[in-house]
């Protein structure tokens, strides 16, 4: 018979994993983009706007990192960079606050839950 325990490491190390591709992705993007807009034609000066994302797509890069040693830390900043994202969103966007708030926050609010569960799925195991 097939052991418990097994299937339940197996489901830590499938979160795990599409946890870290989707969040290779998603911070690849955000990087990619912060890049091509620092070294775009903008004739915009620093804003106060550039600021913030700019500190939220830093500590949203050093918290999926951190997640690759100690999930429940990293999982836990990327949980609050997420809230981070959509709060910021929700009162710089024009428009469309509802999408601006998914868009910014959404990804990284299910990587990080996504990491939270890996966590305790595998400590759950220890026990």
């Amino acid at each position: 018979m097939a052991d418990g325990r097994n299937t339940g490491d197996q489901l830590a190390k499938r979160m795990r994993w599409v946890a870290r591709g989707t969040g290779s992705l998603i911070t690849a993007f955000w990087l990619f983009m912060s890049i091509g807009y620092a070294i775009g034609e903008s004739e915009e000066t620093w804003t106060w706007e550039s600021s913030v994302m700019t500190a939220l797509i830093v500590v949203s890069i050093v918290g999926f990192a951190i997640t690759w040693k100690q999930e429940l830390a990293g999982g836990v900043i990327l949980v609050a960079c997420a809230v981070a994202h959509s709060t910021f969103a929700l009162f710089a966007a024009g428009h469309n606050h509802a999408f601006a708030m998914l868009i910014s926050g959404g990804p990284y609010l299910l990587i990080g839950i996504l990491f939270l569960l890996s966590w305790r799925q595998s400590s759950d195991l220890k026990i």
